[in-house]
């Protein structure tokens, strides 16, 4: 499992996110920038509506679990 997060530039939740997730050991992921025309891409892809949401996937690539807060993703990462 690995996570990407969705954030864009203007977002005031955004940098916490991205603070809290670069200290998460347990897991890999990337940061996607949902204001570029790529980012903007994979958010639609998976149906992404707001940001910051941290989306978990398999190794294929599919959805496993999405957290919009920092309480969501603690309950996810506790369970791996």
């Amino acid at each position: 499992m690995k996570y990407k997060l969705f954030t864009t530039p203007m977002c005031p939740k955004c940098p916490a996110m991205k603070e809290f997730m670069a200290k998460q050991d347990k897991i890999q992921g990337e940061i996607v920038n949902a204001h570029t025309p790529e980012g903007l891409t994979e958010a639609r892809n998976f149906n992404i509506s707001s940001v910051p949401m941290v989306l978990f996937v398999d190794d294929d690539g599919k959805e496993i679990e999405r957290c919009s807060t920092q309480e969501e993703v603690g309950v996810v990462l506790g369970n791996i």
